[in-house]
Protein backbone atom coordinates (compact mmCIF):
# COMPACT_ATOMS: atom_id res chain seq x y z
CA UNK A 1 0.00 0.00 0.00
CA UNK A 2 1.36 3.44 -0.73
CA UNK A 3 1.57 6.01 1.62
CA UNK A 4 0.52 9.98 0.79
CA UNK A 5 3.73 11.87 0.99
CA UNK A 6 2.76 14.64 3.75
CA UNK A 7 2.03 17.56 2.19
CA UNK A 8 2.42 20.02 5.32
CA UNK A 9 5.59 18.83 6.10
CA UNK A 10 6.70 19.14 2.19
CA UNK A 11 5.08 22.66 2.49
CA UNK A 12 6.73 23.84 5.32
CA UNK A 13 10.04 23.14 4.04
CA UNK A 14 9.63 24.76 0.77
CA UNK A 15 8.31 27.73 2.96
CA UNK A 16 11.39 27.87 5.06
CA UNK A 17 13.75 27.27 2.04
CA UNK A 18 11.55 29.90 0.24
CA UNK A 19 12.02 32.12 3.17
CA UNK A 20 15.66 31.44 3.09
CA UNK A 21 16.15 32.31 -0.84
CA UNK A 22 14.39 35.82 0.25
CA UNK A 23 16.60 36.40 3.14
CA UNK A 24 19.80 35.83 1.39
CA UNK A 25 18.75 37.97 -1.38
CA UNK A 26 17.81 40.63 0.65
CA UNK A 27 21.58 40.36 2.57
CA UNK A 28 23.45 40.28 -1.25
CA UNK A 29 21.00 43.77 -2.11
CA UNK A 30 22.27 44.69 1.11
CA UNK A 31 25.86 44.29 0.49
CA UNK A 32 26.26 46.06 -2.97
CA UNK A 33 24.65 48.95 -1.04
CA UNK A 34 26.77 48.95 2.04
CA UNK A 35 29.44 48.54 -0.44
CA UNK A 36 28.63 52.72 -2.01
CA UNK A 37 28.15 53.39 1.34
CA UNK A 38 31.56 52.75 2.89
CA UNK A 39 33.22 54.03 -0.02
CA UNK A 40 31.63 57.71 0.73
CA UNK A 41 32.31 56.82 3.93
CA UNK A 42 36.29 56.31 3.25
CA UNK A 43 36.42 60.03 1.92
CA UNK A 44 35.07 62.36 4.80
CA UNK A 45 37.32 59.48 7.17
CA UNK A 46 40.52 60.26 5.07
CA UNK A 47 40.18 63.96 6.08
CA UNK A 48 39.06 64.06 9.70
CA UNK A 49 42.56 61.73 9.47
CA UNK A 50 44.85 63.92 7.33
CA UNK A 51 43.25 67.06 9.22
CA UNK A 52 44.26 65.44 12.73
CA UNK A 53 47.68 64.84 12.08
CA UNK A 54 48.31 68.31 10.61
CA UNK A 55 46.35 69.68 13.63
CA UNK A 56 49.18 67.55 16.15
CA UNK A 57 52.06 68.88 14.37
CA UNK A 58 51.42 72.64 14.79
CA UNK A 59 53.30 73.71 17.99
CA UNK A 60 51.47 75.49 20.94
CA UNK A 61 48.46 72.94 21.17
CA UNK A 62 47.37 72.39 24.56
CA UNK A 63 47.70 69.28 26.34
CA UNK A 64 44.43 69.13 26.69
CA UNK A 65 43.38 69.50 22.97
CA UNK A 66 45.99 66.98 21.57
CA UNK A 67 44.51 64.64 23.90
CA UNK A 68 41.15 65.12 22.26
CA UNK A 69 42.35 65.29 18.79
CA UNK A 70 44.59 62.30 19.16
CA UNK A 71 41.32 60.58 20.18
CA UNK A 72 39.57 61.61 17.26
CA UNK A 73 42.46 60.48 15.36
CA UNK A 74 42.34 56.94 16.94
CA UNK A 75 38.35 56.66 16.26
CA UNK A 76 39.29 57.99 12.37
CA UNK A 77 41.29 55.45 12.10
CA UNK A 78 39.24 52.62 13.56
CA UNK A 79 36.07 53.07 11.51
CA UNK A 80 38.42 52.90 8.51
CA UNK A 81 39.76 49.57 9.33
CA UNK A 82 36.28 48.45 9.78
CA UNK A 83 35.19 49.92 6.20
CA UNK A 84 37.75 48.04 4.87
CA UNK A 85 36.64 45.17 6.41
CA UNK A 86 33.08 45.33 5.05
CA UNK A 87 34.03 45.56 2.10
CA UNK A 88 36.87 42.54 2.29
CA UNK A 89 33.57 40.14 3.58
CA UNK A 90 31.15 41.51 1.14
CA UNK A 91 33.31 40.89 -1.92
CA UNK A 92 32.23 37.79 -3.68
CA UNK A 93 35.16 37.22 -5.95
CA UNK A 94 36.77 33.59 -5.65
CA UNK A 95 40.24 34.21 -4.35
CA UNK A 96 42.20 30.61 -4.24
CA UNK A 97 45.70 31.93 -2.74
CA UNK A 98 48.16 30.69 -0.24
CA UNK A 99 46.86 31.50 3.01
CA UNK A 100 48.15 32.00 7.01
CA UNK A 101 45.44 30.76 8.48
CA UNK A 102 46.85 32.96 11.61
CA UNK A 103 46.54 36.08 9.98
CA UNK A 104 42.80 35.36 8.47
CA UNK A 105 41.47 33.91 12.24
CA UNK A 106 43.35 37.49 13.30
CA UNK A 107 41.42 39.55 10.91
CA UNK A 108 38.20 37.55 11.68
CA UNK A 109 38.72 38.18 15.40
CA UNK A 110 38.96 42.03 15.47
CA UNK A 111 36.36 41.98 12.65
CA UNK A 112 34.07 40.51 15.26
CA UNK A 113 35.45 42.29 18.26
CA UNK A 114 32.65 44.55 18.92
CA UNK A 115 30.25 41.59 19.07
CA UNK A 116 32.20 39.79 21.64
CA UNK A 117 32.75 42.94 24.00
CA UNK A 118 29.23 43.92 24.02
CA UNK A 119 28.56 40.22 25.20
CA UNK A 120 30.95 40.33 27.98
CA UNK A 121 33.20 37.56 26.30
CA UNK A 122 37.04 38.02 25.83
CA UNK A 123 39.15 36.45 22.66
CA UNK A 124 41.76 34.55 23.92
CA UNK A 125 44.12 33.19 21.07
CA UNK A 126 46.88 30.34 21.52
CA UNK A 127 48.39 30.08 17.80
CA UNK A 128 51.00 28.18 16.48
CA UNK A 129 53.33 30.67 14.58
CA UNK A 130 55.04 27.88 12.54
CA UNK A 131 51.82 26.52 10.40
CA UNK A 132 52.28 25.55 7.36
CA UNK A 133 50.16 27.86 4.52
CA UNK A 134 46.62 26.22 3.11
CA UNK A 135 45.73 26.74 -0.55
CA UNK A 136 42.11 27.89 -0.52
CA UNK A 137 39.48 30.61 -1.13
CA UNK A 138 40.17 33.28 1.79
CA UNK A 139 36.35 34.63 1.46
CA UNK A 140 35.45 31.16 2.55
CA UNK A 141 37.85 30.67 4.88
CA UNK A 142 36.30 33.97 6.42
CA UNK A 143 32.76 32.78 6.38
CA UNK A 144 33.60 29.50 8.11
CA UNK A 145 35.05 31.52 10.90
CA UNK A 146 32.63 33.89 10.75
CA UNK A 147 29.83 31.48 11.54
CA UNK A 148 31.56 29.30 14.09
CA UNK A 149 32.39 31.92 16.68
CA UNK A 150 29.24 33.91 15.58
CA UNK A 151 27.57 30.59 16.79
CA UNK A 152 30.19 30.79 20.12
CA UNK A 153 29.07 34.22 20.78
CA UNK A 154 25.41 33.33 20.19
CA UNK A 155 25.77 30.89 22.43
CA UNK A 156 27.65 32.85 25.55
CA UNK A 157 24.96 36.01 24.78
CA UNK A 158 24.01 36.12 28.78
CA UNK A 159 26.78 34.52 29.89
CA UNK A 160 29.86 36.50 29.52
CA UNK A 161 33.15 34.47 29.41
CA UNK A 162 35.88 33.45 27.06
CA UNK A 163 35.95 32.19 23.65
CA UNK A 164 40.02 30.67 22.86
CA UNK A 165 40.93 30.26 19.14
CA UNK A 166 43.76 27.49 19.26
CA UNK A 167 46.22 26.56 15.78
CA UNK A 168 48.34 23.84 15.01
CA UNK A 169 49.92 21.52 12.67
CA UNK A 170 48.50 18.01 12.43
CA UNK A 171 50.30 15.72 9.58
CA UNK A 172 49.64 17.00 6.70
CA UNK A 173 46.81 19.38 8.02
CA UNK A 174 46.46 22.41 9.55
CA UNK A 175 43.96 22.11 12.70
CA UNK A 176 41.69 25.24 13.94
CA UNK A 177 39.96 25.12 17.10
CA UNK A 178 37.00 27.67 18.47
CA UNK A 179 36.57 26.54 22.22
CA UNK A 180 34.22 28.67 24.97
CA UNK A 181 33.25 28.30 28.01
CA UNK A 182 29.18 28.90 27.36
CA UNK A 183 26.49 26.50 28.53
CA UNK A 184 27.39 23.32 26.25
CA UNK A 185 25.00 21.07 23.82
CA UNK A 186 23.19 18.61 24.93
CA UNK A 187 23.62 14.87 23.51
CA UNK A 188 20.50 14.93 21.89
CA UNK A 189 21.59 18.14 19.98
CA UNK A 190 24.79 17.77 19.59
CA UNK A 191 23.90 14.45 17.18
CA UNK A 192 22.19 16.70 15.19
CA UNK A 193 24.04 20.08 15.44
CA UNK A 194 25.34 20.11 11.09
CA UNK A 195 21.44 19.17 10.14
CA UNK A 196 19.94 21.18 7.64
CA UNK A 197 17.30 23.55 9.20
CA UNK A 198 18.00 22.07 12.92
CA UNK A 199 18.43 24.85 15.57
CA UNK A 200 18.95 25.49 19.21
CA UNK A 201 18.08 29.27 19.05
CA UNK A 202 14.98 31.02 19.78
CA UNK A 203 12.07 30.86 17.25
CA UNK A 204 13.33 33.74 14.57
CA UNK A 205 16.83 33.90 15.61
CA UNK A 206 18.39 31.39 14.03
CA UNK A 207 18.20 29.50 10.03
CA UNK A 208 19.10 26.31 11.09
CA UNK A 209 21.87 26.34 7.96
CA UNK A 210 24.94 27.98 9.62
CA UNK A 211 26.71 25.07 10.66
CA UNK A 212 25.07 22.73 7.90
CA UNK A 213 26.49 25.29 5.76
CA UNK A 214 30.35 25.36 7.15
CA UNK A 215 30.47 21.73 7.37
CA UNK A 216 30.32 21.62 4.00
CA UNK A 217 32.40 24.32 2.73
CA UNK A 218 34.58 22.30 5.02
CA UNK A 219 34.65 19.21 3.37
CA UNK A 220 34.54 20.81 -0.22
CA UNK A 221 38.09 21.91 0.87
CA UNK A 222 39.10 18.68 1.87
CA UNK A 223 38.71 19.33 5.30
CA UNK A 224 36.89 17.38 8.25
CA UNK A 225 35.09 19.70 11.11
CA UNK A 226 33.90 17.72 14.86
CA UNK A 227 32.46 18.83 17.94
CA UNK A 228 32.46 18.34 21.91
CA UNK A 229 30.86 19.63 24.13
CA UNK A 230 29.66 19.24 27.39
CA UNK A 231 26.40 20.98 29.49
CA UNK A 232 27.66 23.68 31.88
CA UNK A 233 32.02 23.33 30.46
CA UNK A 234 31.56 24.92 27.24
CA UNK A 235 31.96 23.29 23.53
CA UNK A 236 34.15 23.27 20.88
CA UNK A 237 34.50 22.81 16.92
CA UNK A 238 37.43 22.13 15.22
CA UNK A 239 38.33 22.13 12.15
CA UNK A 240 41.38 20.99 10.06
CA UNK A 241 42.42 21.56 6.35
CA UNK A 242 45.08 20.01 4.15
CA UNK A 243 48.20 22.04 4.05
CA UNK A 244 49.50 23.66 0.79
CA UNK A 245 51.83 20.96 -1.23
CA UNK A 246 55.67 22.58 -0.79
CA UNK A 247 56.51 23.92 -3.99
Amino acid sequence: MKTMPDRHNNDAINEDLLKQLAYNDKMAELGRVSAGLVHELNAPLSVITSASQMILREEGVTEFVREMIERINSEAQRLSRLTRSLLNFSSQNETISEIDLNLTTEFVLEFLQYEAAKRGVTFKRKLNFNLPVIRQDENLIKQILLNLIMNALHAMESEGGELQVTTETLSDFVSLTISDNGPGISPDAISRIFERYFTTKKTGEGTGLGLFITKNLVEMMGGTIKVASTIGVGTAFTIALPAAAEQ
